[in-house]
């Protein structure tokens, strides 16, 4: 929760982590094939976090990700609901590619060693 606080977010209280096998992939086949091929989800992803649920691969449980992941939890708080940020998010995506987009950019910036 001090980390959750440090990077920002308002209710870290809120905060659900739940540890997966691999990343869920969206039911609906275009969505999958569009989070394939912008490298938004696939087989190299260990962290996704939607709203105040956090999904982390196991083995992959660490300070640093789970700090990344708390400031994409604070990029929610911010825009003020799921709805408002994911367009913003997924526009970036498709724009600019997964890693040099400006939201994947702070939360880097934010991850706590």
């Amino acid at each position: 929760m001090q980390d959750a606080r440090q990077v920002g977010v308002a209710h870290p209280e809120r905060i659900r982590v739940l540890p997966v096998p691999q990343m869920p992939l969206p039911d609906d086949q275009e969505l999958r094939l569009v989070a394939l091929q912008t490298g938004l989800l696939g087989p190299d992803i260990v962290g996704l976090t939607l709203g105040y649920g956090i999904y982390i691969r196991i083995g992959h449980q660490t300070r640093r990700l789970l700090s990344h992941e708390c400031r994409h939890v604070y990029q929610y708080e911010r825009a003020g609901s799921i709805a408002a940020f994911l367009p913003q998010y997924l526009a970036e995506v498709a724009q600019v590619g997964y890693g040099p987009g400006s939201f994947e950019v702070d939360a880097r910036n934010h991850e706590i060693p």
